[in-house]
């Protein structure tokens, strides 16, 4: 796919949803790193001890659990138990900061900057696959959209460790891509709570457009793997929103459609998702947006 078939795809209102092109962007990104790299990090793990060993390298500087997690984009709690899993395998360490006996730093290990060193080929190879569709004057342009799209840390967030932790944010576009899609998430519980997940509204969405469909068809769609799809629709099933009828011509195969209930849902939300889309890229300067969604239409598509 190029990216003109993603303008094309865009101004048919295929890709209109950012969420949900964003999911499927990650998708592609879980796939290639699995691939390259496999089981020696996750991707939110290498984040952590990359932004670890950034800070260390500029200047010896050293990062605290708070600022360990802004550098890496992740939330308070889930950092905590990252540093924990990596602390247990060897890749980091607690220590106090030299100069401040009070704070606890994470430093790295030499044997840890020693493997991070034999792992960047793997890394740098999945940035490369991922970004591999588009063409090459719009890959530094993408990452430099996700970079004003994600969250970046600022002294109004943390005066005393904005500058240790901005220098060693993890700039991927991988990671920038998984921390978009995290904001997304976040804006759309703001707008529309409990009542409905981003994953669930895929699903309505997709047999809203194609009408009833075989769960594979509907998990292919929405961007949804096998086993959490069939999760999403047991839940809507329970709720009233879809049902499951025998398909015509092979009465063993039952089909997943939409209910008059669902699809009075799809419509009355349509307001809060409509300034989910709006409000995750309002970071983006107006003339910008509609071309991201287009380039990321292409990423998503994988290799």
């Amino acid at each position: 796919m190029h990216l003109e078939e993603g303008a094309v795809m865009a101004a048919r209102g295929e890709v209109e949803l950012v969420g949900h092109v964003l999911r499927r962007c990650l998708q592609v990104h879980n796939a290639v790193w699995a691939e390259e790299v496999g089981g020696i990090l996750t991707s939110p793990q290498y984040s952590v001890v990359h932004s670890v060993a950034a800070a260390q390298s500029a200047g010896g500087g050293l990062l605290d659990q708070h600022s360990v997690g802004l550098a890496a984009g992740l939330d308070r709690s889930t950092v905590a138990g990252v540093i924990r899993r990596l602390e247990q395998q060897g890749w980091l360490r607690r220590e106090r900061d030299p100069r401040d006996a009070r704070r606890r730093v994470i430093g790295l290990p030499a044997p840890s900057e020693v493997a991070l060193l034999g792992l960047a080929p793997a890394v740098l190879a999945v940035q490369e696959r991922i970004l591999a569709p588009l063409p090459a004057e719009a890959r530094g342009w993408l990452r430099d959209a996700l970079v004003q799209l994600t969250p970046a840390v600022t002294p109004a967030v943390a005066p005393a460790v904005a500058p240790e932790a901005a220098t060693a944010r993890d700039l991927r576009p991988g990671h920038l891509i998984r921390l978009a899609q995290q904001r997304h998430t976040a804006l759309w519980a703001e707008e529309l709570g409990a009542r409905l997940t981003g994953p669930q509204y895929a699903v309505l969405r997709v047999l809203a457009a194609a009408g009833p469909s075989h769960q594979s068809i509907v998990a292919e769609r929405a961007a949804l793997d096998r086993s959490s799809t069939s999760e999403v629709l047991r839940r809507l099933e329970e709720r009233g929103w879809t049902g499951r009828r025998p398909e015509p011509e092979d009465r063993r195969t039952r089909l997943v459609s939409l209910t008059d209930a669902g699809r009075t849902l799809v419509d009355s939300v349509s307001g809060p998702v409509e300034r989910v889309q709006r409000r995750i890229l309002e970071p983006v300067p107006p003339g910008d947006r509609r071309r991201l969604v287009e380039v990321l239409a292409v990423v998503a598509q994988g290799v």
